[in-house]
């Protein structure tokens, strides 16, 4: 699975803290691991069946960095140990893990993502 990163480009106008622009949902591509850094935080973002999500880009059993990983459906396959997380809940498929999700919105085609 391919992924990208996008340069932080930190708060903008439209959010204000604690929202902190993640990217433009133009450079969210269905089905894609995108890797971007809003308010200098390891977020990943995807999109699957028109869902965006947001996650911290680091696996909680290892911490290698999940955009490396693969996403089929609504599941995303880390790369470095094979856990697999849905990402609907963030839940690990293979124990008790969990990815931490943030919350995110979209304000005229950018994504915002809550960091606290």
């Amino acid at each position: 699975m391919s992924s990208e990163k996008v340069p932080e480009k930190g708060s903008s106008p439209d959010f204000e803290p604690p929202w902190f622009y993640a990217a433009d949902e133009s450079n969210l591509k269905e089905g894609k691991l995108l890797h971007v850094e809003p308010g200098g935080r390891n977020v990943l973002l995807l999109k699957t069946e028109g869902e965006i999500h947001a996650f911290t880009n680091l696996c909680p059993h290892a911490r290698c960095p999940m955009d490396r990983g693969r996403l089929e459906e609504f599941t995303l396959t880390c790369l470095c140990h094979g856990r697999r997380f849905d990402v609907r809940t963030g839940e690990c498929l293979n124990d008790s893990l969990q990815l931490k999700q943030y919350e995110w919105k979209l304000e005229d085609g950018r994504i915002g993502v809550k960091i606290e």
